[in-house]
Order: structure tokens, then C-alpha cells, then sequence
């Protein structure tokens, strides 16, 4: 790879003109750059999958750090979406439960739109705008419901006001999500791929991010016809917002504190996607277990053949289990 971007650095030299002894044709370096950059992208495919999606162009000045449209009646219920996507991503999951209860979607600045946040730490910034929202609403223990990142946030805001939500449900979202692809990593050690990876989100070309988007969200959304508006959300997120974003969540470990949430949660977790890397059904859920287990009212589900959009994939049994769980008294 430092063999690759040494050539890189070289050509961009000759395209500047800096270097006169090259006599190759314009044209045939800027084909051989575009290949070269094809190739790095490709061989960090693997990278940018366990990373979720990135977020696209770029930044404008933001005011508050949530948006919240309210619809319909009833127990409050709270929708976070994950990684680079807006409340949009809920749009089944909201017609579903609109008759029921009393919605609140959230929008986050940064996450399909282009709204900057300026807070030194982004997603300790979100979690307490959740908090503060929930108290200027006087939500009397909602239901909180994240995606992705959105149930990482459930589970550390659960963390940080444990009397403030009546149930937490996470949907493919984990205390600490890269222990599932890297075994052993910590905050501390994640340093350099924290780099890589807010490195190729800030440096990606649109065509190169449209590339690795359009791939990343064949990966976690079964159904074509899903895919994309949700490619739409992250080609139109703000690019530093979600790189800090990305970083945050592999040096934000929260294993050990939610081991002291006692409100019921539901989490879900999906494996079908990452069978072709050997994973199988049983030894996801054991990893997946090993982060829940420890919580002392935590149900875990697996799901069959969704991918990571489990509400898109498997939205019958994604319904039932939720139903089931919220009839729990």
C-alpha cells in the first residue's frame, strides 16, 4: 500500500507539472491514476464494510444537532437511524406504529444533510441533545428504537440516564460493534484504522464514494429496491460530521457500562450477510450474546437471512418481535 501511494504522489507531481523529465501522455497518466486509485479502494472494501457507509459532500453551517418530526398518538416512541441516513430509513417502521404511539423521528445534523456539528465529540454531542430533548418534551419513559449507531446511542444514552426511557430496543447495534470483525480490539489500538478509515471518507472522489457506497449498501440491504434512497442519504451527508462519527464508534466502548441497564431491551442482530467470510449463525450470536448477555433484562434475537437493515429484510418477524416485546409488562 506505501508502494501504491508513493506512485500516486508521483503522478500527481507530473499532472502539476513539477516534474519535466516524464514525456507519457497527460491523458494516459490520468487513466493510470484513476486505475491506481480503483485498486487502493478495492483492496479497503473489507474496511469499509465493518464501517458501514460513508457520508458525501460537504459541510455547511448547522444549528441544533437534532431535527424531530412528531406523528401520530399515544406512548412516546423515539426513532434514531444509523450511520450516514435520516429519519427517512423509518418511513415502513413509522406507517407501522403511527396509530399506536406517538413518534418522534430524529434527524441528526451531518446524517443526509449537510449541517456541520461542531462539538469537540460527535456522538456524546447526540446522545445528550437526546437526553435534553426527551427532558424539554416531558416524554414520560419513551421507547427508544436506533438503527446501526442509533442503537449504539440508545444503549449508552440508557447508560447515562437509566430512569428516563421504558424500554431499549437496538437493532443491529452494539455496545461495541468492531470486536465482531477484529476480536481483540480496543480503543486504545484502534488508532490506525480509525486513520484509514476517516482518511478514504475525506479523500474519496464523488465517483470513487458513490462506488464504494453503492457496493457497501448491496451489503447490509437485501432488497434492490431499498437501496437507493438510502445510497441518496450518505452521498448527502456531510463528510466531517461522519468521518468523526465513524472514529468515535471504535474508540467509544460502552461493554462495560451497560452491564447496569435494567429497563427491558430488545436488541437485534443479523449474520447472513458475512457468510461467505465463514461466519455462521451460531458464532455471530455467540459474539452478539457475549455483549448482551451481561445485561441484566436483554433479549437478543437473531434474524435468519436479513441483512443489516433488518426492518427492510425480515419486516413480518421484525414486527412480531417487536409487538411482543413492547406487550411485555
Amino acid at each position: 500500500m506505501h508502494f501504491v501511494n508513493e506512485i500516486g504522489l508521483h503522478i500527481n507531481e507530473i499532472l502539476r507539472g513539477e516534474t519535466a523529465t516524464v514525456t507519457l501522455p497527460v491523458k494516459m497518466i490520468k487513466n493510470l491514476l484513476f486505475h491506481l486509485k480503483l485498486n487502493m479502494m478495492i483492496k479497503q472494501v473489507f474496511v469499509l464494510l465493518i464501517s458501514f457507509f460513508l457520508g458525501i459532500y460537504s459541510s455547511t453551517a448547522g444549528s441544533a444537532i437534532l431535527s424531530v418530526e412528531t406523528r401520530g398518538q399515544g406512548h412516546p416512541m423515539i426513532l434514531i437511524h444509523g450511520m450516514s441516513c435520516s429519519a427517512d430509513v423509518w418511513d415502513e417502521v413509522a406507517a407501522y406504529y403511527e396509530d399506536r404511539y406517538e413518534l418522534h423521528l430524529v434527524t441528526i445534523a451531518g446524517f443526509g444533510n449537510h449541517q456541520s456539528v461542531e462539538a469537540p465529540h460527535v456522538l456524546k454531542a447526540i446522545r445528550d441533545a437526546l437526553l435534553e430533548y426527551v427532558k424539554a418534551e416531558s416524554l414520560n419513559r419513551p421507547v427508544l428504537m436506533g438503527h446501526s449507531m442509533g442503537g449504539f446511542l440508545s444503549l449508552w444514552a440508557a447508560v447515562e440516564a437509566p430512569d428516563v426511557f421504558g424500554r431499549i430496543i437496538s437493532v443491529d447495534g452494539l455496545p461495541y460493534f468492531p470486536v465482531l470483525s477484529q476480536p481483540g480490539i480496543t480503543p486504545e489500538t484502534a488508532g490506525p484504522i480509525v486513520e484509514m478509515i476517516q482518511n478514504n471518507i475525506k479523500n474519496a472522489t464523488p465517483e470513487m464514494a458513490r462506488f464504494s457506497q453503492e457496493m457497501m449498501i448491496a451489503s447490509m440491504i437485501g432488497d434492490p429496491e431499498k437501496r437507493p434512497a438510502v445510497v441518496e442519504m450518505g452521498m448527502n451527508s456531510n463528510t466531517d460530521v461522519i468521518a468523526r462519527a465513524m472514529g468515535e464508534m471504535y474508540t467509544t466502548d460502552i461493554r462495560q457500562e451497560v452491564k447496569a441497564v435494567d429497563v427491558p431491551v430488545l436488541a437485534f442482530g443479523s449474520w447472513y450477510g458475512y457468510r461467505q467470510w465463514g461466519v455462521t449463525k451460531e458464532s455471530a450470536s455467540a459474539a452478539y450474546r457475549a455483549q448482551f448477555d451481561a445485561m441484566p433484562n436483554a433479549t437478543f434475537k437473531m434474524a435468519e437471512t436479513a441483512l443489516h437493515f433488518i426492518f427492510y429484510d425480515e419486516p413480518e418477524w421484525f414486527f412480531k418481535v417487536v409487538d411482543g416485546f413492547l406487550a411485555e409488562r
